[in-house]
């Protein structure tokens, strides 16, 4: 018995580090394209610096996001079918082999119409892959946590898509040194190009580890159903939209942030890219505490109200947020981004995987999660960057952007209060 418990606390270690790593690698390759859409791909894949030009680079960036809920379904197909870890090598493989190739694609002035048909081609690859990632990662490790700890089990690999988006600031604040010319001629490659060699590392990270006890249980007792997307619509209808309502608010004010912000701040406010780049990288470092602490916050204080908590920071913070920006003094724009992101995006981030996890039963959890999420990803997440910026072009103002992002909240608000708190019964572990 001792013998048994030794080696599957070591199990469950490397299974949390496999989670957690690969999501980074995975949001690592996901955020490239955010910033890469908003400092190069206008000018490069359709030939101009112009708002139109950055519009049509948004709505790239957006494209990814409608292949999210295709790729949600057709890996929580197999996630609930074939296992969680095996999806999560699938789609390891498929982001990182489409990030590559973005780094040695040909631009508009080589390849004409081609290079811009061939990047929404892998960036459709790309959303495909993220579709099933997010949810294959925290569910290994909802599935493995102890009893009242789901929200920082859950939370520790939601953590990767910070750290994910550290790499990627990182990496482009450092090639953004360069000089203008190197930086468009292949400097931007460079951060693509290193996505080659991380994923190699999180295949072999993720080839160890071994399936959760709901998943084999399932599988062992003959649980598993041929058609889990069906049942969840036919049996979890309500659970579906509640997931989908609680990720709007996150999906918005966090693409936000990240994109619009970047595009805007740098054309409208003459802020330097590194300047931003770097306020987004140090921001993000903080989210590799906050969203743990916020996920255990949760599994103490209930998942109700620390989201809840967390929208109304973001509601009353949205309007000062733009203003610290407007000043453009390089300590309030870093001030702006810690006070966005680790404090008010991941209070009602941090506990979502649990939160999330906790509306469905296992033999249809990882599908009617991925269905949920990756349709509101795909709604509000990938669009919020091209309605922001066709918002002040229309308005001239960063009002309505703001106002905008309010509306998110009161959606996510309406969601999360249309369900009990879950945060202390016994998740589900076989067929109710």
């Amino acid at each position: 018995m001792e013998k048994g418990s030794a080696t599957r606390e070591p199990n469950k270690r490397r299974t949390m580090v496999a989670a957690t790593v690969g999501t980074v690698l995975e949001w690592y390759d996901f955020n490239l394209y955010g910033l890469a859409a908003a400092l190069v791909f206008g000018p490069l894949f359709f030939g101009s610096t112009s708002s139109d030009a950055t519009l049509a680079s948004f709505a790239t960036f957006a494209v990814g996001f409608a292949a999210r809920p295709v790729g949600g379904i057709v890996f929580g197909h197999l996630g609930d079918r074939i296992g969680r870890k095996r999806v999560l090598m699938i789609t390891m493989i498929g982001m990182g082999v489409a990030t590559t190739l973005i780094g040695v694609l040909p631009t508009k002035a080589l390849a004409g119409v081609w290079a811009p048909v061939l990047l929404i081609l892998l960036r459709v690859c790309q959303g495909l892959a993220v579709g099933g990632e997010f949810v294959g990662a925290t569910l290994l490790t909802v599935e493995n946590a102890p009893v009242g700890r789901r929200g920082l089990f859950g939370a520790v690999p939601a953590m990767g898509t910070g750290a994910g988006f550290v790499l990627a600031s990182a990496a482009f604040g450092a090639v953004s040194q360069l000089s203008d010319d190197a930086f468009l001629d292949w400097g931007w490659r460079v951060p693509f190009l290193l996505s080659a060699v991380l994923v190699v590392f999180g295949l072999w990270l993720r080839r160890g580890i071994e399936d959760t006890p709901a998943f084999t249980t399932t599988k062992q007792r003959g649980e598993t159903v041929r058609y889990p997307v069906s049942v969840v619509v036919r049996r979890y209808p309500r659970a579906v939209v509640r997931t989908l309502g609680i990720t709007v608010s996150g999906f918005v004010w966090g693409y936000l942030v990240q994109a619009f912000t970047l595009s805007w701040a740098t054309r409208e406010l003459d802020l330097p890219k590194s300047t931003l780049l770097w306020a987004f990288a140090f921001a993000s470092t903080l989210e590799i505490a906050a969203i743990p602490l916020w996920g255990r916050l949760s599994d103490r204080f209930g998942r109700r109200p620390v989201v809840a908590a967390g929208l109304v920071c973001t509601t009353a913070y949205v309007f000062p947020f733009f203003h610290l920006l407007e000043t453009r003094n390089t300590a309030l724009v870093f001030l702006a981004m810690v006070l966005a992101i680790p404090l008010c995006k991941d209070m009602v981030f941090g506990p979502q995987a649990a939160l999330l996890a906790e509306q469905f039963e296992p033999r249809v959890r990882f599908s009617g999660m991925s269905v949920g999420r990756e349709f509101g990803g795909a709604l509000f997440g990938g669009t919020a960057p091209f309605i922001a910026t066709a918002l002040v072009a229309a308005s001239g103002s960063i009002t309505p952007v703001a106002l905008y992002v309010v509306v998110a909240c009161l959606i996510t608000a309406t969601a999360l209060l249309s369900g009990r708190e879950t945060a202390h019964d016994e998740i589900p572990t076989r067929r109710h």
